[in-house]
């Protein structure tokens, strides 16, 4: 697949306000994968997008070690400083990661089921009552159950804006 400029790359509109929000969005995905009509927009296929969403969320329950000093250390020190501001507007595509953070981050070997069943487990676990991610994030440091909640639904809707059911 040719590479896509995925700043200025077409893309749908995504908004979540809760996980089911997510979720009924994923099942519409999964029904346009079965249709054949499911359409990438960006740089990766479906599988490995929905298995990076599952992988971040896994990462804040058990930790994102690898990815411990990823992010240059100047957006580590302005991270927690302007956390608020970023979880409160859709995350911005376009993004570079480190080649570490590429390697922890991204499994381009999943299936598209596989990778719907792992998002699935994962969203159900952000969910799951008292849930309680605590990792460390790499950029803004510690969040809060629900600040991590809403950083996943941020991330997804990123990462989701670029299927096309």
């Amino acid at each position: 697949m040719p590479h896509t400029n995925t700043k200025t790359a077409r893309r749908r509109l995504v908004s979540y306000a809760s996980l089911a929000d997510l979720s009924k969005d994923l099942d519409k995905v999964e029904a346009a994968h079965r249709a054949g009509t499911l359409k990438p927009l960006g740089n990766h296929q479906p599988g490995p997008v929905l298995g990076h969403i599952a992988i971040a969320i896994r990462g804040s329950f058990d930790s994102l070690a690898a990815l411990n000093r990823a992010a240059p250390l100047w957006l580590r020190v302005i991270g927690p400083f302007v956390k608020s501001r970023v979880l409160a507007s859709p995350l911005r595509p376009g993004v570079r990661m480190s080649p570490a953070a590429e390697a922890a981050l991204w499994d381009h070997t999943l299936t598209f089921e596989r990778a719907l069943d792992l998002l699935r487990t994962q969203v159900s676990r952000l969910g799951a009552p008292g849930a309680s991610p605590s990792a460390t994030h790499p950029i803004f440091g510690k969040l809060t159950p629900a600040e991590w909640q809403t950083f996943h639904l941020r991330h997804a809707e990123l990462h989701m804006s670029f299927l096309q059911p």
